[in-house]
């Protein structure tokens, strides 16, 4: 976790070095996301919201996907 122009950053750097960055609140209700390492997924530990390296949504209650954020 990194704050980039003030705002809360979750970022990860895959295995062929890109760097994915998405914003660390979860688009359910705000709650910081963590970084499973085992499922190389953003998961949302208040209501379980699961989403994709690139912040889209791999599994709900989350509607809208994780906003992507251009370093």
């Amino acid at each position: 976790m990194v704050k980039v122009a003030g705002e809360r950053c979750a970022a990860y750097r895959d295995v062929e070095g890109q760097v994915h960055a998405v914003s660390a609140l979860c688009s359910h209700m705000g709650c910081v996301v963590a970084f499973n390492d085992a499922e190389r997924t953003w998961e949302c530990p208040c209501h379980g919201s699961r989403f994709a390296l690139d912040g889209s949504i791999l599994q709900g209650p989350a509607t809208e996907p994780l906003k992507r954020i251009e370093l």
